[in-house]
């Protein structure tokens, strides 16, 4: 008995010393720091390349959109798109026949005034002195038949003066000459009324005028006069016309009672009708009169003159007159070029026609694009680069080009040949246009592609790298910690080039083959 409770608590203490041990190294192991892990990366040699990756768009050379100056019809069957054309082309023709009639008769006009200076400097033969004087004779002749018809003018407009108002339009006045005419009518418009009598005080005075002016025409010495006479007529002509538009407001607002009929107010409108259509009938004979004698006076003018200078022969002046006048001719002549030049689309540049809107027997208006032209040259790129990124690249930099269109393994080559030093700003973000131009001439290459560049701005060949991520910065220097059978130290190092796949070139502080760490973990 007591043999086996010895044995029992023997066996208890064994397994309350099992279980402490077993509490112990629990807690010993929950409690310990877990040893952290590492990602390393060894040191080598390679290139380090850095790039610019951006997206742009494919453009041809040279592309001009054409227009014409002026409208027209298009008389010519317009080039098609996609037709091959070289530079000096006509593409489309508008009708120019109104424009090539007008240039004939500028270039006859030029024939004649060449051999006008020919003849000048010839001198006159006796004939054509001769000739000169009949002409001389013939335009003076003319001219005074001028003068002697507008004299006779003046006087007719006196008479048509005179019945227009005192045998036609007085009948509608009592004491019409008098310093207190009265109209005898009634009127509707008393405001007009009240003002027609002192008009027709004042158309007195007009008629007693004409009578002057009618007089001092006969006796005019010259045109000069003669025509002053004739403005006088017109002015007081201009001034009874006007007397009889008012005069013709009155009895056209009349209407019949008991004290006016309906026969008398047709007369007194009938009268007043006719005294109208009389006095402008006399008022374009005058102008008439007025403008033949100007153009007689300047005939006779210009005869004269021709007259004078076959017998006294030519001078200098002369010469040089002419001379200008072939000159201002020959101006007409080449503008008259021009302006038929201008009726016909050509090409500025040898290319391949991408857009046409004429056509033919179509009415086309001024500076209207109807065509667009794409040059035969290389195809480039343009695309703008934020400014982050413009420093890097430089005039001459190459780059692969992969086209939307063709996928990813389709490399074109090509190389970065401008950038504009001016900034684009894009969504607030100041860009820089870089245009680039590909190595080869490709026909599978279109204008309005989007191309993606891959433009290699340095390379560092051989050179001893790493991966940016092993590089930190403490206390303004570049460290790397470099882990071999001692552990883990850190080392100072100096960086170049960084590339754009994630390394960094190691100018100094390392050598090919160490471990750095890239990563640690827990």
């Amino acid at each position: 008995m007591r043999s086996s409770f010895h044995y029992l608590k023997s066996h208890k203490f064994f397994i309350f010393v099992v279980v402490l041990a077993l509490l112990g190294g629990g807690v010993f192991y929950f409690k310990s720091p877990a040893l952290p892990t590492y990602e390393t990366a060894r040191v080598e040699k390679g290139d380090v390349i850095q790039e610019v990756s951006v997206t742009g768009r494919v453009e041809s050379e040279r592309e001009v959109a054409l227009a014409f100056e002026r409208g027209g019809r298009v008389v010519a069957e317009p080039v098609q798109v996609g037709s091959r054309v070289g530079r000096g082309d006509v593409l489309v023709r508008l009708d120019s026949s109104e424009l090539a009639a007008s240039r004939l008769q500028v270039e006859a006009n030029l024939d004649y005034e060449i051999a006008t200076l020919a003849q000048l400097q010839k001198g006159a033969r006796p004939e054509d002195i001769a000739v000169s004087e009949a002409r001389a004779k013939s335009a003076a002749v003319s001219l005074d038949n001028a003068m002697n018809g507008a004299v006779d003018t003046v006087r007719g407009a006196y008479s048509a003066a005179d019945d227009a108002v005192r045998n036609k339009t007085d009948i509608v006045w009592r004491n019409p000459r008098t310093l207190n005419p009265e109209l005898i009518i009634p009127a509707t418009d008393s405001a007009l009324a009240n003002s027609l009598p002192a008009l027709r005080v004042e158309i007195e005075k007009t008629l007693n005028e004409l009578t002057s002016i009618a007089k001092a025409a006969e006796e005019a010495s010259d045109e000069t006069a003669l025509t002053t006479h004739l403005e006088a007529t017109e002015k007081a002509l201009f001034a009874i016309k006007e007397y009889l538009n008012k005069l013709a407001l009155t009895v056209n607002g009349l209407f019949p009672s008991s004290s006016l009929t309906q026969a008398s107010i047709d007369t007194y409108k009938a009268n007043v009708a006719s005294a109208r259509t009389s006095i402008e009938g006399t008022l374009s004979a005058l102008l008439g009169a007025e403008k033949e004698i100007r153009s007689a006076a300047s005939a006779l003018a210009v005869a004269n003159d021709e007259l004078a200078l076959k017998r006294g022969g030519p001078t200098g002046e002369a010469i040089l007159a002419q001379e200008a006048k072939i000159a201002s001719v020959r101006a007409s002549l080449a503008n008259y070029d021009v302006q038929i030049a201008k009726m016909t689309l050509t090409t500025p540049f040898s290319g391949v026609v991408t857009k046409q809107s004429a056509k033919l027997g179509a009415t086309v208006a001024p500076n209207e694009p109807l065509l667009t032209i794409q040059s035969n040259g290389a195809f480039k790129i343009t695309a703008n680069i934020p400014e982050v990124d413009v420093a890097k690249i430089t005039i001459g930099d190459k780059a692969e080009v992969t086209l939307d269109a063709y996928g990813d393994t389709t490399v074109f080559p090509a190389a970065v040949s401008s950038i504009d030093p001016a900034e684009t700003v894009i969504e607030g973000v100041p860009t820089y246009k870089v245009t680039l131009y590909f190595n080869d001439r490709d026909e599978r290459v279109r204008s309005g592609m989007t191309a993606n560049l891959d433009i290699l701005t340095e390379k560092r060949e051989g050179v001893l790298r790493i991966p940016t991520r092993a590089v930190t910065t403490k206390e303004g220097k570049k460290v790397v910690r470099v882990t071999d059978v001692s552990g883990l130290r850190e080392v100072i190092v100096e960086t170049g080039l960084r590339g754009s796949d994630g390394t960094v070139e190691i100018v100094a502080g390392l050598s090919e083959g160490d471990e750095v760490v890239t990563f640690e973990g827990k």
